[in-house]
């Protein structure tokens, strides 16, 4: 078996990452191979590779780093159907399947046949430019329609089936998964959603009207978002892939069926997380 073994740029401790793989994976029938974020003087020239060639050799991926990190690998990894785990080395980690100190036993458990699958569905856009060029994306999070560095708002028209909804006035949009609804659309005021419900959520940011509230409808339509503003406008997938576009863009996101495989541990529920990321109090009693 080859393990890939993914790091977040310029980690402090990666002499502590690779002490723990060692130690591990010295009595394991398999290989390890790692990313550029690696130093080849330590773990050798022809153990390191690029990410998309990472993805395709290993049969298991390890991520260090926070949920940026994984969502940076989601697509590649889905696209090669492979799994991955995850250790939370951010602040947050809602993706991220435990800290640097429980390495040994999560891989245990893997080793035992005892993680889970949770298994998290992308979504598609296609971006097609007003000359009618056609580009398309995957992303697991979440699509941001934003302005760029002037304050000025922006017109988006806003499509549910090819029928229009309304215009929106605002700084941006973000059209979230059910994954990604804890992330950006959470602080612009959106839902936070179960991963596992057939949705996508449509949240404006610091909309004009007020009247524009977040939006959540089935993942079986189609939502496409027609920019009608002549100032400068991004699109940005999962935080990092950013596109510039203009006037008469249209960007069309549908449900795709590629699919993100998360392993966890069995006992990690997803409310627990929650409780646990977002500082909610745990009972009435508790609180006495």
């Amino acid at each position: 078996m080859i393990v890939g073994v993914v790091s977040k740029p310029e980690l402090e401790n990666l002499d502590e990452i690779q002490k723990e793989l060692n130690n591990f994976f010295k009595d394991k029938d398999c290989s390890l191979i790692y990313d550029k974020n690696f130093p080849v003087k330590s773990v050798g020239k022809n153990k390191v590779y690029s990410q998309k060639n990472l993805v395709k050799k290993a049969d298991l991926i390890l991520v260090f780093g926070g949920d940026g990190t994984l969502l940076h690998l989601s697509e590649d990894a889905a696209l090669n159907k492979k799994p991955v785990i995850g250790f939370n080395l951010g602040n947050l980690g809602f993706l991220s399947e435990a800290p640097l100190h429980q390495f040994n036993k999560v891989l245990s458990a893997y080793y035992k046949n005892k993680l889970v699958s949770d298994e998290r569905k992308l979504l598609s856009a296609q971006i097609k430019s007003s000359s009618n060029k056609v580009k398309q994306k995957l992303f697991l999070n979440d699509l941001v329609i934003t302005k760029g560095a002037l304050s000025k708002i922006i017109n988006l028209n806003l499509y549910i089936d090819n029928k229009f909804v309304s215009q929106i006035r605002a700084d941006g949009i973000i059209l979230s998964s059910p994954t990604g609804s804890t992330a950006y659309s959470l602080s612009a005021g959106g839902p936070i959603v179960v991963p596992n419900l057939p949705l996508i959520i449509i949240t404006p940011i610091c909309p004009h009207t007020l009247s524009n509230r977040p939006l959540v409808v089935s993942d079986s339509t189609s939502v496409k978002i027609q920019v009608d503003s002549d100032k400068p406008i991004y699109a940005t997938f999962d935080g990092s892939n950013s596109m510039k576009i203009a006037k008469d863009f249209e960007i069309s996101v549908n449900q795709s069926d590629v699919i993100f495989n998360l392993l966890r541990m069995p006992n990690n529920e997803y409310f627990s997380v929650l409780k646990d990321k977002l500082m909610w109090s745990s009972s009435y009693e508790s609180r006495k």
